[in-house]
């Protein structure tokens, strides 16, 4: 990752201690500890999503600039409430989204897919809205020529790239279960280039995560609709997914070039 264009980190030690602290909270909420016991609370659902999200802008701003982690976490939010549309257009209903520094967000689904058709709609839905921000923020760039606009793009654009790598709890994993049960070794594979390179502990849950995703995938039984899903879907899909994943990809390599001049 560009450090021009990545999210800023604090200092070396603080950063370690953070992303352990953000990988265990992680942990703790896909478990449904740390939901279950916010929820317990008076306001549970302001703490939820408005507080963390008030303290994720916090934590970036130490090093980025309260400008930058605005924009920033306002990228991911507009990724979560793409998630959330498509959750409610399902007929689902959509829990409030939980920031989590140095690791991303997340939102609760209340409900299962009746297929795995179902849940890829959902899971694309976050990149599609998300890489739309970006787009905005590229306009914001060419009407005010104010780089920091420039920055922000190419951030949320490698943002939700890096969100359409094929393995779960990634929203990739999700879409490309449709048309390839094993594309998580794909996924896989890129994630341990990544910590071979970067490593973090964030990574390393991800990668946790995974694994356990495609051993529960491969035991789990279908859906009710899942037969519903045709071949039309499934190579509709995959187009989806490419073409998003390459236009994402051709936008981040301009936004970043233009960053670098």
């Amino acid at each position: 990752m560009d450090a021009e264009v990545a999210v800023p980190a604090p200092r070396p030690s603080r950063t370690r201690w953070a992303a352990i602290g953000a990988a265990v909270l992680a942990l703790l909420a896909k478990g449904k500890v740390l939901l279950a016991g916010l929820k317990a609370l008076s306001f549970g659902k302001l703490l939820l999503s408005g507080g963390s999200m008030l303290a994720m802008i916090w934590v970036y701003a130490q090093t980025g600039g309260w400008r930058f982690a605005t924009g920033f976490v306002l990228l991911i939010l507009v990724h979560e409430l793409g998630h959330a549309v498509a959750i409610r257009e399902a007929g689902l209903p959509a829990g409030y989204s939980v920031f989590i520094p140095f690791f991303g967000a997340m939102i609760a689904l209340k409900g299962q897919p009746r297929s795995s058709l179902v849940e890829a709609r959902i899971a694309i839905a976050g990149p599609v809205a998300g890489g739309a921000a970006a787009l905005a923020c590229g306009a914001g760039y060419l009407w005010s020529h104010e780089r920091w606009w420039l920055a922000l793009a190419s951030t949320g654009f490698l943002l939700n790239l890096f969100n359409l790598t094929p393995l779960s709890p990634l929203d990739g994993g999700r879409v490309a279960q449709v048309f390839s049960r094993r594309a998580w070794w794909i996924g896989l594979v890129l994630i341990a280039g990544l910590l071979l390179t970067a490593p973090s502990p964030p990574l390393v849950l991800i990668a946790l995560l995974g694994l356990m995703q495609a051993f529960r995938r491969r035991e789990a039984l279908p859906g009710p609709d899942e037969g519903s899903v045709t071949l039309a879907d499934r190579r509709w899909m995959a187009l989806r997914y490419f073409g998003l994943c390459g236009g994402l990809g051709a936008a981040f390599w301009c936004s970043t070039t233009l960053l670098h001049r």
